[in-house]
């Protein structure tokens, strides 16, 4: 059914749109000042497995941008971009059980039991959230959500330097689909997904740059002996930090927000044993991030930019902060006398420090795992026979009667405060020697690389402190020592770049262009490492070499009045897909764009990026409004 309605929107669209419109210019009367922006309103629709692969109204997000700029004199200028980005459809609802964890006791829970996304009445899944979310439907604080940028640049009257100070926004690396070298900013992923425009979702930083022309200062005399012509260097320093935003749809006791169609799913808990998901636990999710505004936890970087080989290149350094997270355990609270982790109906709370619960999780023959896998008869069987010889029976918990009479409530941490340590060059070359097709085009070559120091990861296979081992989601239960490691990873991209003209299109008025970029990740000792905590439970790995590759194209057609784009990701070890297709209308003056665009993903169950984002799958059609 999904792949029927996937054939039908592709047929409709036909093609893809362009990138991102500029805004015309207002007249202001005042010298050196001008104001543009923009007011653009969507409408998407959700087609995924979770809609039974039917078109279902999903996401009508909005942004009304302002954008400005103001030259007082030719050494100054200040620039302001002012968002509001929001989502007027109320996609949230259904009848949740316990703030937002699934049902234990509906229809379909045997096979997958545990909490995933929300339930409705009668066990159907709820792609889009619950009825209480906020978080992504109004991004409207001033200073975090709104300012785009606002920032003063001085330049020197001999192009020496230019200095800029404010909250914007420096692009690295050229990369399309995948970030290699674009570590300069987090990124924003509750509006577009993945797949938004680079330029849309990079989160804005309060910053400093410091850009140096070796040759006007009169220094670049030693890099031209070796070669490298037009040298010049990049500082940045940026005492605020971000990390990814991002929203995960069917919230914890403690979270009752969600995502909607761009929400990230809720991890399945699931004993990789049994294939049985873990009843009766629940998590509370605390972020823990290095200070916002520091100047001992700020960031710095720099990058130092040449021409050398009749090509470009760089060479970059990176001192700052993860932008995901690592999940940690903290500790937990056993509920007597209530199965849905509702403390308040709860007859008595008790804490369970992480080295207890981790011994009644994993204990061999008296552990909770060993007696979930061992029940038998109907759903659970008898609370006596999961419970039985379970250490919290000392609390009252079994009763030898369903519904059970406990629950776990776990603290979970996660936890930003790790260093990203990362070098890295880029380059790129017009290949003039290698031109051919009909018209003798030669092809852009482009390469990115970097080395990434002491990369945090969780693992996915971990030694109990019971001398079990534990892995997928039960080795979350673990101490910090054990679910925590480190490793070195290596990135490449090779990419090439080559305006297409078709033999056999005689009238082709314009090329084609096209873009194909190869990603090899590699990772030391990578056994047993978990891709992303705390997406766990289907053996979401990593792969000692993970390779990926883009495909990006557009072409203008009509004299340019319709214009195409189309972006393909595919996830070669995760086989995981993505394809991202827009068509923009430009019939109707300079003022008014309409635009169609597909999204889609195919993807295994949490495996990679691709897979997380599965059920994301949309339709839009989106009006902008240029002045």
């Amino acid at each position: 059914m999904r792949l029927k309605s996937l054939l039908l929107v592709s047929s409709i669209l036909g093609g893809a749109a362009a990138g991102a419109l500029s805004a015309l210019a207002l007249d202001t009367g005042v010298d050196g000042l001008s104001v543009g922006g923009r007011i653009k309103q969507g409408v998407g629709f959700g087609y995924s497995d979770l809609t039974d692969g039917i078109l279902k109204i999903a996401q009508a997000n909005y942004i009304v941008e302002v954008d400005s700029s103001w030259k007082p004199s030719k050494n100054i200028a200040i620039t302001g971009n002012f968002w509001l980005r929001g989502d007027w459809y109320d996609s949230w609802g259904g009848d949740l059980v316990a703030g937002g964890i699934q049902n234990p006791y509906s229809q379909d829970a045997t096979s997958q039991y545990g909490y995933h996304l929300n339930r409705r009445g009668g066990g159907r899944d709820d792609p889009y959230g619950n009825m209480v979310d906020h978080q992504n439907r109004y991004l409207d604080d001033f200073e975090d959500e709104m300012i785009r940028e606002l920032a003063v640049k001085i330049t020197d009257d001999y192009n020496r330097f230019a200095f800029k100070i404010g909250k914007f926004v420096r692009g690295w690396g050229q990369s399309d689909g995948l970030r290699l070298m674009d570590v300069l900013h987090a990124q924003d992923l509750r509006m577009k997904g993945a797949l938004g425009d680079s330029d849309e979702i990079r989160i804005p930083n309060w910053m400093a740059a410091l850009d140096l022309n070796f040759d006007e200062l009169g220094i670049a005399r030693p890099f031209e002996w070796i070669g490298l012509e037009k040298p010049g260097l990049e500082l940045i320093f940026m005492p605020e930090t971000n990390h990814d935003q991002f929203v995960i749809n069917n919230p914890t006791p403690g979270d009752t927000t969600s995502g909607g169609l761009n929400g990230l799913p809720f991890p399945y808990l699931i004993d990789p044993v049994s294939g049985k998901g873990i009843p009766y636990f629940a998590a509370h999710l605390h972020d823990v991030t290095p200070r916002e505004f520091s100047v001992t936890d700020a960031t710095v970087a720099a990058r130092f930019k040449f021409q050398a080989l009749e090509g470009e290149g760089t060479l970059n350094a990176y001192y700052g902060w993860q932008e995901l997270p690592i999940v940690k355990l903290r500790d937990s609270t056993l509920y007597v006398g209530n199965a849905n982790n509702d403390a308040d109906k709860a007859l008595l709370k008790v804490p369970l420090s992480q080295q207890l619960l981790e011994t009644l999780v994993h204990a061999p023959g008296i552990g909770y795992l060993d007696a979930m896998r061992t029940t038998t008869g109907g759903l659970l069987g008898s609370l006596g026979q999961l419970l039985g010889n379970y250490p919290i029976n000392l609390y009252g918990c079994a009763t030898g009667i369903l519904p059970p009479m406990c629950s776990v409530t776990s603290n979970f941490d996660l936890d930003y405060k790790y260093r990203k340590k990362l070098i890295g060059a880029t380059f790129t070359r017009d290949m003039v020697e290698l031109g051919f097709g009909p018209k003798d085009v030669a092809p852009v070559f482009r390469v990115e690389a970097s080395y990434e120091f002491d990369k945090p990861f969780n693992r996915y296979r971990v030694k109990t402190n019971v001398g079990t081992d534990a892995y997928g989601t039960p080795a979350l239960i673990s101490s910090v020592d054990e679910s925590v490691t480190f490793r070195d990873q290596i990135s490449i991209m090779a990419g090439f770049d080559y305006f297409l003209w078709l033999p056999f299109w005689k009238n082709q008025e314009s090329s084609i262009f096209t873009s194909f970029q190869l990603f090899n990740i590699i990772t030391e000792d990578s056994k047993d490492l978990m891709f992303q905590s705390p997406y766990a439970a289907f053996g979401s790995k990593v792969h000692p070499v993970q390779t990926y590759a883009t495909f990006l194209w557009w072409k203008a057609l009509d004299d340019g009045r319709l214009y195409l784009e189309g972006l393909a990701a595919y996830d070669f070890q995760n086989e995981g897909f993505a394809y991202r297709q827009r068509v923009d209308f430009n019939y109707f003056g300079d003022h008014v764009r309409p635009r169609l665009e597909l999204i889609h993903y195919e993807g295994k169950t949490e495996q990679g990026l691709l897979g997380i984002y599965d059920a994301s799958d949309v339709v839009e059609f989106s009006l902008t409004m240029q002045f």
